[in-house]
Formats: structure tokens, C-alpha cells, sequence
């Protein structure tokens, strides 16, 4: 009788936190492979987690072509924000490929992250442009702006490359990054 009381307690307890803990994800991906493609797309991915204990966001977007004479052109946007007492933070990665021969990537990237709370989680960004083989150009815009806020203050931290790899290849970046 006490474990069937205590079981049902705890059982409570779950249903009444399970929002409190909710988390964000989110997984976008466009993909072209063979001869001649193109891989176009444009992604608007927001996030909010908020609660005593709430989840962290997490946000995944990828632009693919491969192959001979492919272009991928990506213009993505990520905003996530979480608060709470104990809250998970956000992380965002943005990739654009362009692998083979005779390929473009081109990339516009903004990622804007704000955690806060007594003992907030930090949050991270990677933003990624890669041309990869023969006679291939990456070009790549990025802003990222993060804010964390808290007791005991988390941390931020953000990662932009740009990556032309091969034989009479081309790479461009520009990137903004601003924490707080």
C-alpha cells in the first residue's frame, strides 16, 4: 500500500516536470547528388524552452550538393531562447557542402542565442562552408550573437569555418561574432 502510494507520488511528480523539462529539436537538411544539381534552400528555425528545469534547444541545419557541376546555396536563420532556474541552454550547427568538381557554396548564416537564468546553460554555434575537390569556390557570410545570462555566468561559444580544399580552389568568409 505505501509503495503503490509512493509509485503514484513519483508518477505525479513526472507529469507535472515532464514541461518544465521540454526540449527543442530540430534536424533540417536539403541534399543534391550527381551531375549538374542544385541544392537551394532557405531555413527559419525558432526556439523557446522555458521553465525551472528546462531543456536545452537544438537545431541542425545542412545543405548538400555532390557530385560534378553542383551549386548549394543556403540562407539559413536560428533563434533560440531559454530561461528557467536550471536551463539547458541552445546549440545551433549550420553546414553548407559542395563536394566534387566544378561546384559552388555559397552560405548566409545568422544565429542569435540568449539563455538566462540562476544556473543557466551557455550556449554554442557552429556555422560551417565547405567546397571540397577540383575547381570549386565556398563563399560564406555568418553573423552570430549570443547572450547568456545568470548567477554563476555559463559560457558562449561559436565556431565559424570556411573550407576550400583541392586543386584551384576559391574561399571567402565574413563573419560577425558578438557575446555578451
Amino acid at each position: 500500500m505505501i509503495r503503490t502510494a509512493l509509485l503514484t507520488g513519483f508518477a505525479s511528480l513526472a507529469l507535472f516536470a515532464a514541461p518544465a523539462m521540454a526540449q527543442n529539436i530540430s534536424d533540417i537538411s536539403n541534399t543534391a547528388a550527381g551531375i549538374g544539381n542544385t541544392a537551394n534552400q532557405s531555413a527559419l528555425v525558432m526556439q523557446k524552452s522555458k521553465g525551472p528545469f528546462a531543456g536545452p534547444n537544438s537545431a541542425t541545419v545542412s545543405n548538400l550538393a555532390a557530385g560534378i557541376g553542383n551549386t548549394a546555396n543556403q540562407e539559413a536563420f536560428v533563434k533560440q531562447r531559454s530561461g528557467g532556474l536550471f536551463n539547458g541552454g541552445s546549440a545551433a550547427t549550420i553546414g553548407n557542402t559542395a563536394a566534387g568538381i566544378g561546384n559552388n557554396a555559397g552560405q548566409m548564416a545568422t544565429v542569435m542565442q540568449r539563455s538566462g537564468g540562476l544556473l543557466s546553460g551557455g550556449n554554442t554555434a557552429n556555422v560551417g562552408n565547405t567546397a571540397a575537390g577540383i575547381g570549386n569556390t565556398a563563399l560564406q557570410s555568418g553573423t552570430v550573437l549570443q547572450r547568456s545570462g545568470g548567477l554563476v555566468g555559463p559560457f558562449n561559444r561559436s565556431n565559424m569555418q570556411n573550407l576550400s580544399a583541392g586543386v584551384g580552389n576559391f574561399a571567402g568568409q565574413s563573419a560577425l561574432v558578438r557575446q555578451r
